[in-house]
């Protein structure tokens, strides 16, 4: 379905005889200011409460009480977009979270308990797939960032 809007979007703008380099500049930055807006808006967040437990790589059980319980965000602040490129006639940007655990929460992650120096899966967390639902959503939002770039080249041109 994109691609017939976009080939109509590009002949259109053809006819309009306008700078094709800058519309597309355009168009992709309020795709990716859509996506950006969607992974921030369903990356999760984490609560953590005072009681802490956890099991450290050596299989030793860890446990200890905090003074105060936190909210996290950490996942949720590291999304960033890079500059604009164009390259080779094609305009890009890219969507980057720098949290080294995005991939896990994204993705979803097995469990894993060492025994007796043995690493043995104990169950599967399921990823949560903000980032590809922030794909979808900058995908559905092509159609009316399109005919907002159609209505800024022409108010600009006065067609």
């Amino acid at each position: 379905m994109s691609d017939n809007i976009f080939a109509e979007f590009l002949e259109t703008l053809k006819k309009l005889d306008v700078d094709l380099k800058e519309s597309q500049i355009k168009v992709v930055d309020m795709a990716m200011d859509v996506m950006q807006r969607s992974a921030v808006q369903n990356t999760p967040v984490g609560s953590y409460d005072k009681e802490v437990n956890f099991i450290t790589s050596k299989g030793e059980h860890v446990h200890f009480t905090t003074s105060v319980a936190r909210q996290g965000g950490t996942l949720r602040r590291g999304w960033h977009l890079s500059r604009t490129y164009v390259r080779k006639g094609q305009v890009q940007k890219y969507i980057t979270n720098n949290v080294d655990y995005a991939v896990y929460v994204n993705n979803g992650h097995r469990l894993v308990a060492i025994v007796d120096g043995v690493k043995i899966t104990t169950g599967y967390v399921p990823g949560q797939f903000f980032l590809e639902s922030a794909v979808k959503t900058a995908e559905r939002a092509l159609s009316w960032i399109y005919d907002a770039e159609l209505r800024r080249v022409k108010a600009k041109h006065g067609l």
